[in-house]
């Protein structure tokens, strides 16, 4: 999980990328006065590893434990200062 890609970052690099901005968006929606929605689009990789720290399990690149349908919708949500997944790969819009 250390080797990088060509002109790239390694898996373990992304996932760590994703973590922070992950967390820090998380943190930054926590500290508002007033929550608001917030949009992310990505990709199946992006929610997978997302998927594993909210259910806070240990991830690895070799599988994709939480494979997303391609314009699947995930909705995230704070309750009681956890976040939970209340929506997961719906695609009732296809």
């Amino acid at each position: 999980m250390d080797e990088r890609y060509p002109g790239g970052e390694s898996p373990l690099e992304n996932f760590r990328r994703i973590k922070d901005t992950f967390t820090k968006l998380c943190q930054d929606q926590e500290s508002a006065n007033h929550h608001e929605n917030v949009l992310v689009v990505t990709h199946g990789g992006v929610i997978n590893i997302i998927y594993h720290l909210i259910k806070d399990m240990a991830w690895t690149n070799k599988n994709p434990f939480f494979p997303a349908a391609n314009t699947g919708l995930h909705r995230i949500e704070s309750r009681g200062g956890r976040w939970e997944l209340t929506m997961e790969n719906a695609t009732p819009h296809l």
